[in-house]
């Protein structure tokens, strides 16, 4: 009888076990390099119970918990710092509630810093072998909350959301894999480089 309580208590327990990796969401954007590129997703609502009437993000079955990196030096990316501040979740409401301000302008959701592939650009970063406008989101998420591996997302800015995405079936990229499932928006995988193009259903995944 105790071996099958303790079976139980596993079985229980295993699935709350966090599952922390490296993602990177990469988006590319036409519009003006000083409007900024918020992201925001998770699971999209309608695909697990709980998820709208949930009192709270941490106990929300739709948000996926988040560990952004600081990153230093220029001062391009002090917003993307500021705003980082309790950002916890990739989660489909905008500011959280514990999330800082930046010269007291809100978030929109979770802040990306604006990339280049030029080695003497102050926005180089190695990541970024594309080009100007890539907007990059680098952060450690808990692949236990996704969804078998797989999360959705749709940039976010002049204060509205991207148009609906019909996404390739595929993505190019040495890690790419079917999309598992229809959404209007982007699919990404936990723990991989994603680069997706702001209203177009192109995309790409790669090792990181």
């Amino acid at each position: 009888m105790l071996y099958v309580r303790t079976l139980c208590l596993l079985a229980c327990l295993l699935p709350c076990v966090s599952d922390f990796r490296r993602t990177v969401i990469m988006f590319e954007s036409r519009a003006s390099p000083k409007e900024p590129v918020f992201v925001r997703g998770g699971v999209f609502y309608g695909r697990r119970k709980g998820c709208y009437t949930a009192p709270s993000l941490d106990v929300n079955p739709c948000a996926i918990p988040i560990r952004h990196k600081n990153y230093t030096g220029s001062y391009i990316e002090q917003p993307y710092n500021d705003w980082s501040i309790g950002d916890n979740y990739l989660d489909w409401i905008g500011a959280e509630p514990t999330q800082s301000s930046w010269r007291e302008i809100l978030p929109e959701g979770s802040p990306t810093i604006s990339t280049s592939n030029i080695k003497k650009s102050n926005k180089y970063h190695v990541l970024n072998t594309y080009g100007e406008g890539y907007w990059l989101l680098d952060v450690e998420m808990d692949c236990s909350k996704t969804v078998n591996g797989f999360f959705e997302v749709k940039a976010f800015l002049n204060h509205e959301f991207e148009y609906d995405i019909d996404q390739d079936k595929m993505c190019s990229g040495a890690y790419a894999m079917r999309k598992p499932f229809t959404s209007r928006s982007h699919v990404g995988m936990c723990g991989a480089k994603n680069v997706f193009y702001i209203n177009y259903g192109a995309c790409e995944v790669t090792w990181l």
